[in-house]
C-alpha cells in the first residue's frame, strides 16, 4: 500500500476522477473524495469499485497494494457494504 505522503497518490487520485467523470457518477461522490489524500484515493476506489469502474487488480495498481490488502480491502467494504446497505461510499 502506498504511504501517506507518496507523491504517486496526487497523480492516481486526478486519473481516478477524471474515470468517475467519464462515466458520470461524479453527483454520487461525497466530500470525502476531496482532498487528494490515500483516504480519498481509497475512497475514490471503493466508489469506483462498486459502480463497476475499478476490478480489483486495478485498485491494487492505484494503491500501489498487494493482492492480500486488496482482498482484505474489498472484503471489508463488503462488509461495510451488508451492514450499512447500499450508500456507505
Amino acid at each position: 500500500m502506498r504511504s501517506r505522503n507518496d507523491p504517486e497518490i496526487a497523480k492516481q487520485h486526478a486519473v481516478l476522477q477524471q474515470a468517475i467523470i467519464a462515466q458520470g457518477v461524479k453527483a454520487w461522490l461525497s466530500e470525502k473524495a476531496q482532498p487528494a489524500s490515500l483516504d480519498s484515493l481509497i475512497y475514490l476506489c471503493k466508489f469506483a469499485f462498486f459502480t463497476g469502474i475499478l476490478t480489483k487488480s486495478q485498485i491494487g495498481q492505484v494503491l500501489g497494494a498487494d493482492r492480500p490488502e486488496v482482498k482484505a480491502l474489498v472484503r471489508g467494504w463488503y462488509d461495510d457494504h451488508r451492514a450499512r446497505g447500499c450508500g456507505t461510499c
